[in-house]
């Protein structure tokens, strides 16, 4: 009698573990479906942001300390004819005459809504109240200096004047000229001889005609 109730006991116990162990797993499910909409929304932002320069690939962390330059283009949300061309025309710059500094993350293309954070500080910061161009030459997470290409707008209908604006203006900033050796001083260097020589004094010839003394 005592061993049957130990079996029926253990059948309960078992049965009771089983059906704890449903319920918890559907309470998981029922968690997850609720949860997966909004993990799905998480992943479209992250990526959006990644899209837009917001976040570096891990193959280019190491350049996060580094010096590099990094060009901005923010826009409103409301997209016109010429700011959108300002934007693919500035990245084809950058393509055609920078790509290896792209490539070594030297050169950062960021286009960015100024109407969205994190780019409304930034729109702030460089005094944007409509679409521009901004070169920032960053070390590290801090911005060194920074220019803002105002002539951009007026120069896109001109595309080799445009690029070569954008080009010139970006090349000071990412290959500054190299400074000049300093003048040599006069003591620097030994002076050179007068390139004439001295003539050799000769003793005027003695006349055949002139009388012998005495």
């Amino acid at each position: 009698m005592e061993l049957k109730n130990a079996v029926t006991i253990c059948l309960i116990s078992l049965f009771s573990a089983t059906l704890v162990l449903l319920i918890a797993r559907a309470l998981d499910l029922q968690a997850a479906a609720r949860l997966e909409p909004q993990l799905a929304r998480i992943v479209e932002e992250l990526e959006a942001l990644r899209q837009q320069g917001g976040i570096t690939p891990a193959g280019n962390t190491g350049r996060m300390d580094a010096q590099r330059v990094t060009v901005y283009y923010l826009h409103s949300s409301a997209r016109c004819v010429t700011c959108r061309a300002v934007e693919s025309q500035t990245h084809e710059v950058l393509q055609s005459d920078f790509a290896a500094e792209l490539k070594t993350g030297a050169v950062v293309w960021k286009p960015l809504n100024y109407e969205q954070p994190p780019a409304d500080a930034l729109a702030q910061k460089f005094g944007v109240t409509s679409f521009a161009v901004i070169l920032a030459k960053m070390r590290g997470s801090e911005t060194a200096e920074w220019k803002r290409l105002d002539r951009a707008g007026a120069m896109v209908g001109d595309k080799p004047r445009f690029a070569a604006y954008v080009r010139d203006e970006l090349t000071k900033m990412v290959r500054p000229v190299e400074s000049q050796p300093p003048a040599a001083f006069p003591g620097d260097q030994a002076e050179t001889k007068d390139a004439v020589p001295e003539q050799a004094e000769k003793t005027p010839p003695v006349p055949d005609d002139l009388p012998i003394p005495q």
